[in-house]
């Protein structure tokens, strides 16, 4: 062993191992059903993958937490690599970023998007799915009269006169009443939809028996939205389940994941995930994504995954436990041989195979440009003028390889009078992210802009005065030489690369984008 422990001092009951590096940080987190045969297959096994081997390189110690069955260990194994996000456990975190809601912990507080947590307020989530993410805040802001401002104004607004404020700016609602609406607010978005009816139902009562029929009236009027707001939700929940598809495909050393998530019959989101591939590396996903994702009451896999039973063991229980159920609820993990489910999961691996190249192509990206994470999302810049006249700028996103159009953005230049590129750039670029972050509008990982050096820096001092710091590149057209920051050369590769592939693909469309925008101005004025 490369640590000192002696093998009399490994437990033989079920729980959870911790290994750490000679500096005592926690590298990797797993469980067992018997401890002392699970530790010593690592450092028995002759038959280890690479990924395993660079482990047990690293470990200097190892930690045990004895639990009462191996279910226990299994929920403590995730709550552990939570806690310490250890190197050599799976990381869902590159291939997608998490978007939360924050309850802000100021004296009046809101509700907003979030993708960093620190110690501030309270983090709701994590949200895939951002249309769901908008229209639960968007209602729950409506319902319960969530302010929106983000620094408190002296005197109400527009939010106030159309009935979607109570402007605490003015007084006209007392801080104890607004706290009281930020709980109900919690309640919902901890999943206490009905123990939140039944409360807002007695205070309705309570309000009327008082006379108080303002205020009973407010009340009847948010249990009528939550209501419906929760029948939204709940549509034909009894004729369909809610399922989700998980297919992958080995590629060598890596794996590629793919989960469908099927909400009453429709589809609502797509995840893809690339890990490296070892021995249960399926079920580790499965349960890593479940224990920050909605179980769904249906999982369809494209074969039998190891120990089932507890599985499902482990499903059931992150769920009662996720939404405080009295009962167990019903999830099962279905194989299907024949009918629509099968279709589902053919469906799924096509999906796959398509999306492979698109992953190949940010993989290179991230290579080639040295970037900390992969660039899934990605900004394009262009400017186009008729000399001194029609001066606009656009912006649009890639995400995932596809074009995100709902994401495009056009400008009018308003700094500049002339045909000035570089004091052009600077202004578009400044405004989307200053709108961005003012919006709280999920970011890029990359920003590509058409054109050279100067483009380039004028970009830079965008970024700077906005204080973002998003790796930037340009793309120049003639010679597709990739201008990156600090490089006394810009970087050279073959058309047919696929990392340049993607950079152009992006280039040629904002380019088509923005001619059409100055294409539209002219005929208007003209």
């Amino acid at each position: 062993m490369s640590f000192s422990i002696k093998t009399i001092q490994i437990p033989t009951k079920p729980g959870c191992y911790l290994y750490k590096d000679k500096s005592g940080q926690v590298i990797y987190v797993g469980k067992a059903k018997v401890l002392r045969n699970r530790v010593l297959s690592y450092f028995q096994n002759k038959q280890l993958d690479s990924k395993t081997k660079l482990l047990v390189s690293k470990i200097a110690d190892v930690e045990f937490v004895i639990t009462s069955s191996e279910l226990e260990a299994l929920l403590l194994e995730q709550s552990l690599i939570h806690r310490y996000n250890p190197k050599y456990n799976i990381d869902l975190k590159g291939s997608i970023r998490y978007a939360y809601i924050k309850l802000t912990d100021e004296s009046y507080p809101r509700l907003i998007t979030s993708r960093k947590i620190d110690n501030k307020g309270e983090y709701f989530g994590p949200y895939t799915d951002g249309s769901a993410r908008k229209n639960i805040m968007s209602a729950l802001i409506k319902i319960f009269k969530v302010r929106t401002c983000v620094k408190m104004p002296k005197k109400a607004c527009l939010q106030y006169h159309i009935g979607n404020c109570q402007a605490p700016c003015e007084d006209k609602i007392s801080r104890e009443t607004y706290l009281e609406n930020i709980a109900h607010a919690r309640m919902f978005l901890r999943g206490q939809t009905q123990p939140l009816l039944l409360e807002l139902t007695r205070e309705m009562k309570r309000a009327s028996d008082a006379r108080q029929f303002e205020v009973a009236k407010m009340y009847r009027d948010q249990i009528r939205m939550l209501e419906g707001t929760y029948e939204k939700q709940s549509v034909d929940q009894a004729r369909l389940t809610d399922q989700d598809v998980l297919a992958w495909v080995v590629d060598g050393a890596k794996i590629h994941f793919q989960l469908l998530t099927i909400m009453k019959g429709v589809i609502a989101s797509r995840h893809n995930f690339t890990l490296d591939s070892y021995e249960g590396v399926v079920e580790d996903f499965v349960r890593h994504f479940y224990s920050i994702h909605e179980i769904p009451q249906e999982l369809i896999v494209q074969e039998t995954l190891q120990d089932t039973d507890m599985l499902l063991e482990y499903l059931k229980a992150m769920k009662q436990k996720k939404h405080g159920l009295s009962y167990v609820p019903r999830v099962e993990v279905t194989v299907p041989s024949k009918g629509a489910k099968v279709d589902l999961l053919k469906l799924v691996k096509l999906n796959i195979a398509q999306t492979l190249g698109v992953d190949a192509g940010v993989t290179e990206l991230q290579k080639k440009l040295r970037l900390t994470r992969p660039p899934f999302i990605i900004d394009f810049f262009d400017i186009s003028n008729l000399r001194d006249q029609y001066i606009v700028g656009a912006c649009i996103r890639l995400r995932n390889g596809e074009y995100s159009k709902k994401e495009y953005r056009k400008f009018k230049v308003r700094t500049t009078q002339t045909q000035d590129d570089f004091a052009s750039m600077q202004e578009v670029v400044a405004r989307r992210y200053n709108d961005a972050m003012q919006k709280n509008e999920e970011l890029p990982d990359l920003i590509v802009i058409d054109g050279g050096r100067g483009q380039l820096n004028a970009a830079l001092g965008a970024l700077t005065f906005v204080a973002l710091g998003t790796p930037v590149v340009s793309l120049a057209k003639r010679e597709e030489e990739i201008y990156v920051p600090g490089a006394v050369s810009p970087l050279r590769y073959e058309k047919s690369n696929i990392g340049l592939r993607l950079l152009m693909k992006g280039r040629d469309e904002v380019h088509r984008f923005v001619i059409s925008f100055n294409r539209s101005l002219r005929r208007i004025k003209n």
